[in-house]
């Protein structure tokens, strides 16, 4: 029996995006493989995991522009095939999770069972400092789509009490938050800084892009400014409690900033705005 949800979708490969996607990470794969047969260690096959959350987190909070996803997908893969400090799929997965509940993309309410699902999925990434950001993040965003909607559902304000306990629990327990104040790497925590503040002041460009559901209605604007905003401040928490292992979330400043970019574009095509 399929699973009936609000949140999840499939790909739809009469998007040339999707197909380019696909093509994307098998060729990840298949550099990590002859990497991998030529004695790199087993850390390579991370690439395309890395490519693939990447890319659905950049197309939550641009949905507007298909390249600024590959892009964003194409650098975390090369930044992992490379061996460099990769940031947590889990993390970047639960920030995908949150843009998607805040910017609803699919145009629907989440069902009872997508609230436990997330939740349960926010707090079991907790473990890491990253995860627990990115599981406070859902938590918020299960507020904000509540807020948004305009008619509030108890369920809702409950799964989002739920979820930042229940990560904040998992993150004591796991000894998760730094027990010394971090020592920050300055350029990192400064770009990723100013990355969250953009995202919080600048509007973004109204979105042409239209919700997964049958109504064909097109994506709120403030729905995507309260995505982007959320995120930008997610990031730049973490940057700011991991300390010196912020370098691994250099691909996902990337992907702000080629978000920022597209924006600033789609406002110069569209000098009305």
């Amino acid at each position: 029996m399929a699973f009936r949800t609000h949140l999840g979708r499939s790909l739809d490969f009469s998007h040339r995006s999707n197909v380019a996607l696909v093509a994307l990470v098998g060729l990840a794969s298949g550099v990590a493989l002859v990497l991998w047969l030529n004695g790199s260690p087993p850390e390579v096959f991370w690439a395309p995991v890395d490519l693939y959350v990447m890319w659905v987190l950049s197309r939550e909070v641009d949905p507007d522009h298909t390249w600024t996803a590959l892009v964003a997908g194409a650098g975390a893969g090369a930044w992992s095939l490379a061996l460099q400090p990769r940031p947590s799929a889990l993390a970047i997965g639960g920030l995908a999770i949150a843009a998607r509940i805040t910017t609803s993309t699919t145009g629907r309410r989440p069902l009872p069972t997508d609230l436990a699902v997330v939740a349960v999925f926010g707090i079991a990434i907790s473990f890491t400092i990253e995860g627990f950001i990115a599981g406070f993040a859902i938590a918020v965003a299960i507020y904000l789509d509540d807020r948004l909607h305009g008619e509030s559902r108890g369920i809702q304000i409950a799964a989002a009490a739920i979820t930042a306990v229940g990560a904040a629990v998992v993150a004591t327990a796991a000894r998760a938050f730094p027990q010394t104040l971090p020592e920050l790497v300055p350029y990192l925590a400064t770009a990723t800084g100013v990355a969250a503040l953009l995202l919080v002041l600048r509007d973004p460009a109204a979105p042409i892009s239209q919700v997964d559901a049958r109504h064909a209605a097109f994506i709120r604007q403030d729905r995507l400014h309260a995505s982007r905003a959320l995120i930008g401040i997610a990031v730049f928490a973490t940057t700011l409690l991991v300390g010196q292992g912020a370098s691994a979330l250099t691909p996902t400043l990337g992907a702000l900033l080629l978000v920022l970019s597209s924006n600033e574009v789609e406002r110069i095509r569209r000098p009305n705005l």
